[in-house]
């Protein structure tokens, strides 16, 4: 049982993010992309210089269950040199829909083929190269290990720059994408990259991810008013 205050959910982030082709270090003919700037509305110093392989998106030939995926992964985590992290989604970009298995902590891009064939092997195949470079909307199912801190504040666990609030209800990515750019540009010394999450709990909790280095919980307070307001005013920015 988790202890109090903290919540163990699956759930789903939506964000965008800058994509770029893989085109060396990977299995012949399959596309493999790579986040060039995993949070890109975030501009301070403590990011990686050099962060490959970083985030990568194995697209997959046809969308698998979720469980199908975590359960290869599993299996193949028993040998594989690498203590990756795997987790499942998609791309939208110019309507088009790409599933993808997310992997992160890879060593070096000389890891990405073995570990291709390792899902290959667990009845995995993977979409033929093309290019699919730029801004996709990505939407990730994942796991959350969160711990309130005040009422509708939360922090990460797992990452300690990552940071959530809730929302009364999800609004569409236009619009939330509208709102962030908007209140960045109107609060002085806050640099921060936000994303929209949802945990399955008994109801759906919705919320916003905020990517911060060195947040205060009154600042993170003094963003989420932004955002209520915002959100409940959607023609305050037309």
């Amino acid at each position: 049982m988790a202890p109090e205050n903290i919540i163990e959910a699956t759930g789903a982030i939506v964000k965008e993010e800058d994509l770029i082709n893989i085109k060396h270090k990977v299995m012949p003919n399959t596309l493999v992309l790579e986040s060039s700037h995993p949070f890109p509305g975030y501009h301070g110093s403590n990011l990686p210089e050099n962060p490959l392989p970083g985030i990568i998106y194995l697209v997959t030939r046809t969308k698998y269950a979720g469980e199908d995926i975590l359960r290869a992964a599993k299996k193949i985590k028993k040998s594989f040199p690498d203590n990756f992290e795997a987790s499942f989604g998609q791309a939208e970009k110019h309507e088009k829909i790409y599933h993808f298995i997310r992997v992160k902590n890879l060593d070096c891009f000389d890891c990405i083929p073995v570990l291709q064939n390792a899902f290959t092997g667990e009845g995995i195949q993977f979409m033929k190269r093309k290019s699919v470079s730029g801004e996709a909307l990505i939407k990730l199912q994942k796991f959350f290990r969160l711990q309130r801190m005040e009422k509708y504040l939360y922090k990460d666990l797992d990452d300690p720059l990552m940071y959530y609030f809730e929302i009364p209800e999800k609004p569409v990515w236009e619009l939330f994408k509208k709102i962030t750019i908007y209140i960045r540009a109107n609060v002085d010394n806050y640099t921060f990259d936000a994303a929209l999450g949802t945990l399955y709990l008994e109801d759906i909790l919705d919320m916003v991810r905020i990517y911060a280095k060195d947040l205060t919980w009154e600042q993170l307070e003094f963003i989420r008013k932004k955002y209520l307001y915002e959100l409940s005013h959607p023609d305050h920015l037309d």
